[in-house]
C-alpha cells in the first residue's frame, strides 16, 4: 500500500497550504539526488514521493479528492493512473531552492533518467495550458459535454518541428550533437557537474542549414483548435480535468503537453450548495406550521418535490428531502439530499373579514399564553 501523504510529508492532516509548502522545501533540500547523502536510486525514489505528496496537497481540488478517495480518488489525476515527473507542476518551486546551485538544469539526473520531462538531445514535453469554465448547478448535476476553442503552439507542418528550410539540418557545432553542455561548479555543497541545454541548438543536437520561412525556424507555429471536453457530473469548484496531449508541441520530438480545464461554479439565485447537499427555502402558512400540511417545492432537476410540515413546526426550522441533492463525483447514482428552511409570507393588506379572523386568533391566542404565564407564575411562587 502507497504510504499517506501527510505521513510523508510529516505534517497534520489539518496543516495550512504554507506548512505543507515549507516542509516540502525542507525535505526536497535533503533528498534531491546530487545534493543527498542517501544512495543515488533511495535518494531519487524519495524526492520522487515527496514530490507527490507535495503535488496533491497543494492543490485544493486534488487535497480534496484524496481526503475523501485516499490515493484512489486522485490517482486519475495522472498521467497512466499513476504520478510520474510529467505530472509535477510545481518546477517553480524547486528553481526557488536548487536555481542558485543548478541554474535550469535542476532535475538533470532525475527526469533526465526517470522519463520526464528532459531526454536525451533536448527532447522534452511541451507546455500545459489552462481553460477556464463556468458552470450551473444544473450542469453539476447531469455533467456537460463542451467544446472549447484552444489557442496553442503545434509543430510547423512544413519542417515537421525541425525550423529548417527543406528540413535540412546539420550537427550544432557547440554540442557535436550531443544537445548538451557540461559545467562545472563550486557550490556550498561541493564541487558539482551539471548538465544544461546547448543554448545554441536548444537541446536538438542539430541547426538548421536555412531557416524555415513558414515559422521562421521556431520550428512550432500558433494554431486554433476546438477540443471536446466531457465534464463529469459532481464536480466541485476548482475541480481539474487533464486533457492529454492537447497542450502545447513537445521540443524536438517531445511530447506534447496537456490542457487542464478548471471548473468555476457559478452561483445560484435559488440553491446553495454544501457539498453533494443542496439547501432551498419554502415559504408556507401559519395555519401549517400550526396544524402541518404540505408545500410544492422546485427541486434542481426541474421537477416539484412535496415538502411535509408536521405540525407544531417553527418559522426557520429545516426539513429534509432525501437525495435531491447533488451527485458524488464518479458515483453518479449516489446523491446528497435537499434541505429546506421554512419561511412564512407576511402580507402587507389584508382584507376586512381577514382582519376580524387575525383579531380574534390573537385574541384566543393571548388569552391561552397568559393563562399558560399565570399558571407558570402560581407554581414559582408556591400558589
Amino acid at each position: 500500500m502507497p504510504r499517506d501523504y501527510y505521513e510523508i510529508l510529516g505534517v497534520s492532516k489539518t496543516a495550512s497550504a504554507s506548512e505543507i509548502k515549507s516542509a516540502y522545501r525542507k525535505l526536497a533540500r535533503q533528498y534531491h539526488p546530487d545534493v543527498s547523502k542517501e544512495a543515488k536510486d533511495v535518494a531519487e525514489e524519495k524526492f520522487k514521493e515527496i514530490s507527490e505528496a507535495y503535488e496533491v496537497l497543494s492543490d485544493p481540488s486534488k487535497r480534496e479528492l484524496y481526503d475523501q478517495y485516499g490515493h484512489a480518488g486522485v490517482n486519475q489525476q495522472f498521467s497512466g493512473g499513476g504520478f510520474s515527473w510529467s505530472d509535477f507542476t510545481h518546477t517553480d518551486d524547486l528553481r526557488d531552492i536548487f536555481g542558485d546551485f543548478f541554474g535550469d538544469d535542476i532535475f538533470g539526473s532525475i527526469f533526465g533518467s526517470r522519463g520526464g520531462k528532459q531526454f536525451r538531445n533536448g527532447s522534452r514535453s511541451g507546455e500545459s495550458l489552462r481553460y477556464d469554465v463556468d458552470l450551473t448547478i444544473v450542469d453539476v448535476l447531469r455533467g456537460k459535454q463542451i467544446e472549447i476553442a484552444v489557442s496553442r503552439v503545434i509543430n510547423c507542418t512544413d519542417c515537421s518541428g525541425t525550423g529548417a528550410k527543406n528540413r535540412k539540418t546539420e550537427v550544432c557545432g557547440q554540442c557535436g550533437g550531443r544537445g548538451q553542455v557540461q559545467q562545472v561548479r563550486r557550490t556550498p555543497f561541493g564541487q558539482m557537474s551539471s548538465i544544461s541545454e546547448c543554448p545554441v541548438c536548444n537541446g536538438a543536437g542539430k541547426i538548421a542549414k536555412e531557416k524555415c520561412q513558414k515559422c521562421q525556424g521556431r520550428g512550432r507555429v500558433e494554431k486554433t483548435s476546438k477540443v471536446s471536453i466531457n465534464i463529469p457530473p459532481g464536480v466541485d469548484e476548482g475541480s481539474r480535468i487533464r486533457v492529454s496531449g492537447q497542450g502545447n508541441a513537445g521540443y524536438n520530438g517531445g511530447s506534447p503537453g496537456d490542457l487542464y480545464v478548471v471548473v468555476h461554479i457559478k452561483e445560484d439565485a435559488q440553491f446553495e450548495r454544501d457539498g453533494v447537499n443542496l439547501w432551498a427555502s419554502a415559504v408556507t402558512t401559519y395555519p401549517k406550521l400550526v396544524l402541518g400540511g404540505e408545500v410544492p417545492v422546485a427541486t434542481v432537476d426541474g421537477e416539484i418535490a412535496i415538502l411535509k410540515i408536521p405540525a407544531g413546526t417553527q418559522v426557520g426550522s429545516v426539513l429534509r428531502i432525501p437525495r435531491k441533492g447533488l451527485p458524488k463525483i464518479n458515483s453518479p447514482k449516489t446523491r446528497g439530499d435537499l434541505f429546506v428552511r421554512v419561511k412564512i409570507d407576511v402580507p402587507v393588506k389584508v382584507s376586512e373579514a381577514e382582519k376580524e379572523l387575525l383579531k380574534k386568533l390573537d385574541s384566543e391566542c393571548s388569552s391561552a399564553t397568559e393563562s399558560k404565564w399565570k399558571s407558570t407564575f402560581r407554581k414559582k411562587l408556591g400558589i
